[in-house]
């Protein structure tokens, strides 16, 4: 099933403009909430690309012997709720160029004051495990700057802001 077949399925349509959206998650995010987010960096190292699943290292782009940027984050409240787990994999040189690799900052904050300009293109959306194990919308998608790959993303969001319910099959 294409992604867009997978959105479609949810029931909800906050759930399904969010996942189907190109523009700054973190922004939709916010907006959703009513509040302000931060970037929790939980870890951010280098790794083989051979490390990698397939799909992640063909939608980058990179050979087994590159090593990327592997980013696990999160978006949180000032009190520090939850609202998405991310993993990130970034091809280094480009991360390093538009400032993708500084922990400080949030992808699209950081990508924003350089002037970079971006579009994504939504590889697969459907149902993953929050922390607590709950289902939870996810989507993935590659960031591409000058029609380069910048980097694969992985976002889950937190299901009581983002419903993950489907809609039910119709009846034949």
């Amino acid at each position: 099933m294409s992604a867009a077949g997978a959105i479609a399925g949810f029931a909800d349509p906050l759930t399904r403009v969010l996942l189907a959206g190109d523009g700054f998650t973190m922004s939709s995010l916010e907006a959703i909430l009513g509040a302000p987010l931060l970037v929790r960096v939980r870890r951010q190292i280098e790794v083989p690309a051979r490390r990698l699943p397939d799909h992640v290292t063909d939608a980058l782009r990179v050979p087994g012997a590159e090593r990327v940027l592997l980013r696990r984050s999160a978006l949180v409240t000032a009190d520090q709720r939850l609202a998405s787990v991310n993993h990130v994999v970034a091809v280094r040189g480009p991360a390093a160029a538009t400032g993708l690799d500084d922990v400080r900052v949030p992808i699209g904050a950081g990508l924003i004051a350089r002037g970079v300009a971006q579009r994504r293109r939504i590889l697969w959306a459907g149902l993953r495990r929050w922390p607590d194990g709950r289902p939870c919308a996810a989507r993935s998608y590659l960031m591409v700057v000058q029609d380069r790959p910048l980097c694969f993303v992985r976002e889950s969001f937190d299901p009581d802001l983002v419903p993950p319910d489907h809609l039910l099959e119709p009846r034949s």
